[in-house]
């Protein structure tokens, strides 16, 4: 949080942005880092931005209830956002109801709930969701198939971290799912996040593994493997962590 970022969050709060006022509102980053707030500013805008949120909620708005859940309102919120359809929601309600969030009277009926709403928020399209949705089939030894089909659509979304684990498994540095052998794609894809650069910096383990992958290529293989990546990066989503626009 700097003063010039302050300005800014103002202006998108008057346009009644509610994350930016929920942002305004957090008083450890204004009044220490920045110590441009007093608490009753800080006050007003948490005030309006619930207010805001509510409004919205009433009407529907899936993104105001999940804005209320994250100001802590009440998982109730984020369960009505997820029932009406909100593929984030889905799965941070999933992610919620594993961390222990929710009341659930009958035995094995949280763990239905978490892979209910994984497995909607997947289904949506929304790649976090399906990255995790994957990360569940894994934990819970369901068929490589499926888990190896949700990885691959997950990559091809652009989710960074899917799509270095996607080219590991390509690579064969395991094979888990039983991908067929592509060290061209597997290049092209570990070439690409290593190239990132300004909104996030490449995983630690793609740095890594290209020279890895490289070692079982033929030098006309490599050129291939980086033109392949251009290409694709001409039809895909750009590369994403997908961090949500407020919170973690």
């Amino acid at each position: 949080m700097t003063e010039d970022a302050v300005k800014w969050y103002e202006a998108a709060a008057e346009k009644g942005h509610i994350y930016a006022m929920l942002r305004l509102s957090n008083q450890e980053e204004l009044c220490t880092l920045v110590e441009t707030c007093t608490q009753k500013n800080v006050k007003d805008w948490r005030t309006l931005a619930l207010k805001t949120a509510h409004e919205r909620a009433e009407r529907g708005d899936t993104e105001a209830m999940v804005a209320l859940f994250t100001a802590k309102q009440g998982l109730e919120w984020l369960e009505k956002a997820a029932e009406s359809g909100d593929n984030f929601a889905q799965q941070l309600l999933a992610s919620a109801y594993q961390n222990g969030q929710g009341s659930f009277l009958i035995p094995g009926s949280r763990e239905k709930a978490v892979k209910k709403w994984f497995k909607a928020s997947a289904e949506g399209g929304y790649p976090p969701g399906m990255y995790l949705y994957a990360n569940y089939l894994y934990e819970h030894d369901e068929k490589k198939e499926e888990i190896g089909n949700w990885l691959k659509k997950t990559a091809e979304a652009g989710h960074i971290d899917a799509l270095g684990s996607y080219a590991l498994n390509i690579a064969h540095l395991p094979n888990s799912y039983d991908f067929p052998l592509d060290l061209v794609k597997a290049y092209g894809f570990t070439y690409l996040i290593t190239q990132l650069q300004g909104g996030g910096a490449a995983p630690r383990e793609a740095k890594i593994s290209l020279p890895e992958i490289a070692e079982k290529m033929k030098p006309e293989e490599i050129e291939m493997g980086i033109s392949f990546a251009k290409e694709w990066e001409k039809t895909h989503p750009p590369l994403s962590y997908f961090d949500p626009i407020y919170g973690y």
